[in-house]
């Protein structure tokens, strides 16, 4: 943050050209007037009073959409377990998660809400809310002024209503999701630029990358049409060197940690794209929208083809824009990843920025194209569609509340059953051992360690139980003996004293069928459809540990 002074505008900055022309063939930037700080803090304050308004009095703020934006759970439980296991652990420090995702999303946003953890002493999932939050009204400043910079403030002022009042930016900024903060860069990025701060600019771009997978393709992008449109060494190194030292430190973790330089960009968008992750088939319904998600694609292309032939000043802006349609419709149109589309989609995170900038567009051809074609005689007219079409944007409410007020009572539920697995946890036979928990499940980490009194270091993930680590072909049921050893061996190697499981899992009810002495039956959990135990399973001797690892190898 010490940065931003640097990068967002000033009152002595505001009126300066860049320190380079442009080339010949390109618009240069426009010469501003001073602007009083005074409009950077009214933006700034009227972004964030609806955005607070939702997360305190409109919503939950303990409960950002549970089966809608889990998602937020899993960028918390990563930040959790981070603090609580990873910056400690042997081989460390590293990033933690129970799912084994540490490294899916970046580490710029698990590493801040570490620091955020520590600093205010507390674990509270409403703190990931009012960290995208704070980042969300960055995304409306910068906004304001580029489109200032660019357009002039009849514009600047109606991109900042629609980035303030959009219901799409309101619901997500205030959800504890990641996108404002790689969207929040991103522009801190085309800002710097366009100030003639090249190095700044490379940095914010890459750290954008190193908050979201597809800011990869997005800071990439940039990068080169910055060189497009600048054609000089001078002005174009420094972007270069900013963005390629903090991607080579973060492709240099990457390998380390995961033994693949670009593990995030492979599983976010190779593995999807291609159907490998946790894609079903396609739907009719889903098939339906295929159609209008292609029109889109076309209609996107088609702008940043003329953003990259004509190259206005406006050229980074719009080329982050349109290349955020293109991705995002090319992404659903015409890939695997269609089989996720749910009806709600266009109403979440995924398509904010897109239709944030669909408004921005909007305003630019009301309330700057039009008066230059029209004359000042247009500006009436041109306020009336931009207000007439923020107010009825209002309507997306609607679907919204449609989705995320069914996620309340799943969340009482979940929070319910996560007290309950803390008291049976906090019985003197249990407390301070290891539960072993599904992996599937960060809202239940959270309940536990924020209701329940289970401290993340005792967690243990069964996406690591020697079932999963069975040679391929190699059945529980085929080798009870041997495979029993080598649960046994975990369970003490861990000093794992009570399992949650799910009921549908087949190895973990085989195992209490065959050892009725190691386990005490605790309860079950409806919510999660969970079977919790107690356990008091002898530990064999690491020579029969040994004995059968090498047995279940053969």
């Amino acid at each position: 943050m010490r940065l931003l002074p640097k990068i967002l505008p000033d009152e002595e900055e505001e009126d300066r050209r860049l320190d380079q022309p442009a080339p010949v063939g390109a618009e240069p930037e426009p010469e501003l007037p001073a602007l009083h700080w005074g409009w950077t803090a009214a933006v700034a304050a009227a972004a964030s009073i609806p955005r607070l308004l939702y997360l305190f009095v409109l919503s939950d703020p303990e409960n950002p959409g549970l089966g809608v934006y889990d998602d937020v759970w899993h960028h918390w439980q990563i930040a959790y377990l981070t603090k609580e296991v990873g910056l400690t652990a042997a081989g460390g420090p590293r990033l933690w998660d129970l799912k084994g995702l540490e490294y899916v999303w970046g580490p710029i946003h698990p590493l801040l809400m570490v620091a955020v953890f520590t600093v205010t002493g507390s674990i509270d999932i409403v703190l990931n809310r009012l960290v995208s939050l704070v980042f969300g009204v960055l995304v409306v400043v910068v906004i304001f002024h580029l489109c200032r910079r660019y357009w002039g403030m009849h514009v600047a002022i109606a991109a900042a209503l629609f980035a303030i009042l959009l219901p799409t930016s309101v619901m997500t900024d205030a959800s504890g999701m990641v996108e404002p903060l790689a969207v929040a860069l991103s522009l801190i990025g085309i800002w710097a630029w366009s100030r003639g701060k090249g190095f700044w600019s490379g940095v914010a771009l890459a750290l954008a990358a190193v908050s979201r997978a597809e800011e990869w393709l997005f800071s990439t992008g940039l990068v080169i049409a910055a060189w497009l449109r600048t054609r000089a060494w001078r002005q174009y190194f420094p972007l270069l060197a900013g963005f390629a030292g903090v991607m080579l430190v973060y492709l240099k973790v990457l390998q380390d940690q995961t033994g693949n330089p670009i593990y995030a960009f492979y599983w976010n968008f190779l593995g999807v794209a291609a159907g490998r992750w946790g894609q079903g088939s396609i739907s009719a319904s889903q098939e339906s929208v295929r159609p209008f998600l292609l029109a889109l694609l076309l209609a996107s292309l088609i702008g940043l083809g003329w953003t990259l032939w004509k190259r206005p000043a406006s050229y980074m802006l719009l080329t982050f824009g349109f290349g955020y349609w293109v991705f995002i419709t090319g992404t659903y149109g015409l890939t695997a990843a269609l089989s996720g589309w749910q009806w709600w989609i266009p109403l979440t995170r995924r398509f904010e920025f897109p239709l944030l900038f669909a408004a921005v567009l909007l305003a630019v051809c009301a309330l700057w194209w039009a008066p230059r074609r029209f004359g000042r005689k247009a500006l009436p007219v041109a306020w009336t569609v931009t207000a007439t079409t923020l107010i009825t944007a209002q309507l997306a409410w609607v679907p919204i509340a449609d989705a995320f007020g069914p996620t309340e009572n799943p969340w009482r539920a979940a929070m319910a059953d996560s007290r309950q697995l803390g008291a049976w946890y906090s019985e003197p036979l249990y407390a301070g051992h290891a539960l072993a928990v599904p992996a599937d499940r960060p809202d239940i980490t959270y309940g536990l360690a924020r209701f329940g009194g289970v401290e993340g270091k005792h967690l243990v993930s069964e996406m690591y139980d020697p079932f999963s680590y069975l040679p391929s072909g190699y059945k529980y049921a085929d080798h009870q003996a041997t495979v029993t050893t080598i649960v046994g061996c975990w369970l003490g190697e861990t000093d794992t004293r009570m399992i949650a499981y799910r009921n549908d899992n087949e190895n973990y009810a085989l195992l209490l069928a065959d050892n009725p002495g190691w386990f005490v039956r605790l309860g079950t959990l409806s919510s999660t459809g969970w079977s919790v135990v107690g356990v008091n399973a002898p530990r064999p001797s690491d020579a029969e540990c040994k004995a059968a690892r090498e047995r279940s190898l053969t």
